[in-house]
């Protein structure tokens, strides 16, 4: 039941909220760190992992790191774009709807796939001296493109792949079913109570625990569909789902504060300690971490029950935090909301070619991973800049 009542947010209002952006940018360079993490551990699965004997210490950090980083940052992500979706739908209706998300999410997912996945391949081709002759490149690329084998190349931009297709499935919803028009805009919005807060968390992780659990039974982790990994996505499709509900009520204004931050105390009070257990009661630290991945053991309904309950506490956590702590815009934190979908494009090709730059560096993983995550995600940042002043091109990195 509502507790009380505050100003509308308006969501079909235009203006940007600040908090939002910041946690955009903030997700994002979390990619840059994660593949630079999995280039340097060999956890996980990215266009270039360099061999390293990694010690107890730096083990369990990048295993940690990557692990709880995957359990929320994506389906964040979904939830804070599907926020403005209702609003927008409204604004533009079906046909501008979805040719305006087909534009900014199509185009740079296509562009990936026929531009700079190729380029991401060639630079490491030639940093670890498997390139063979342009002759032989250029082939490869026909075969690529004709064969339709450049649909799998998508890298980090499935994201904007599946957002596109969550778009186009909700404008049809809306198309289809009169009842999920928009309804007349209120001067007042009716915050939710602690308690409630706290009924709805639960529900979501049952959501996404029993989904995921079951996913993973025929998609364990480590595989993928088309570069999909699916084994995830009943989080995103939750995720997705309440960002949409959240976005057209306004609620993510509306998140009582000690609620939100007694769930981002949660995530790692009792996160942390929990995924210890489920390692050391589970069998991982013993050489059978597999079972934690899929298929019918408890090991694997632990883990999913345990992801779920991470990535719906630190998602109300963090939305509650940014909202109270980091709501502002300066020049710098504006560049890189303004640049952050463009870092998210750019990163790959920048990534790998830094990794080799650094291949002979003799560096300590951990190290290594923050430095080439630094170096990247800075010249992305450059790369991000210049491509949004570029007549026409820029709207599409926008």
């Amino acid at each position: 039941m509502p507790s009380s009542s505050i100003p509308s947010p308006t969501p079909s209002a235009p203006g940007r909220m600040a908090w939002i952006d910041n946690i955009r940018w903030t997700v994002i360079a979390m990619v840059v760190m994660v593949h630079a993490s999995v280039t340097y551990s060999g956890i996980g699965s990215w266009y270039y992992k360099e061999p390293a004997a990694l010690d107890l210490g730096s083990r369990l950090a990048f295993s940690m790191f990557l692990t709880f980083s995957q359990a929320f940052f994506m389906g964040l992500l979904f939830l804070v774009s599907a926020a403005f979706m209702p609003a927008s739908y409204d604004r533009k209706g079906f046909a501008r709807f979805v040719g305006e998300r087909a534009f900014r999410l199509g185009v740079p997912a296509l562009f990936y796939m026929l531009v700079l996945d190729p380029l991401v391949n060639l630079a490491r081709d030639l940093g670890t001296g498997q390139f063979g002759s342009l002759a032989a490149g250029m082939s490869r690329y026909g075969r690529y493109v004709l064969s339709g084998s450049f649909l799998d190349g998508s890298g980090p931009l499935w994201f904007a792949v599946a957002l596109l297709a969550f778009a186009v499935l909700y404008a049809l919803a809306r198309l289809a079913f009169g009842a999920l028009r928009a309804r007349a805009a209120s001067t007042a919005t009716l915050a939710p109570s602690p308690r409630a807060v706290h009924g709805v968390a639960a529900a979501l992780m049952v959501l996404i625990a029993g989904g995921s659990f079951a996913t993973r039974m025929v998609q364990p982790i480590g595989t993928s569909w088309h570069n999909m990994q699916l084994c995830f996505f009943p989080g995103y499709v939750v995720l997705f789902a309440v960002g949409l509900w959240a976005g057209r009520r306004g609620l993510l204004r509306a998140l009582p504060r000690e609620a939100g931050l007694l769930w981002l105390k949660l995530a790692f009070g009792v996160g942390v300690p929990a995924w210890l257990l489920l390692l050391g009661l589970g069998g991982a630290l013993g050489g059978k971490e597999a079972l934690l991945l899929g298929g019918m053991h408890w090991q694997a309904a632990g883990y999913a029950a345990w992801e779920a309950f991470f990535a719906v506490s630190m998602s109300i956590g963090l939305l509650t935090l940014y909202r109270e702590r980091v709501n502002r815009r300066n020049r710098g934190t504006g560049l890189l909301a303004d640049a952050c979908f463009g870092i998210y494009v750019f990163h790959a090709p920048i990534l790998v070619t830094v990794s080799m730059l650094l291949r002979s560096a003799d560096i300590y993983p951990l190290a290594k991973a923050v430095i080439a995550a630094a170096a990247a995600f800075a010249l992305s940042l450059g790369v991000a800049w210049l491509v949004r002043r570029i007549p026409a091109v820029g709207r599409v990195f926008a």
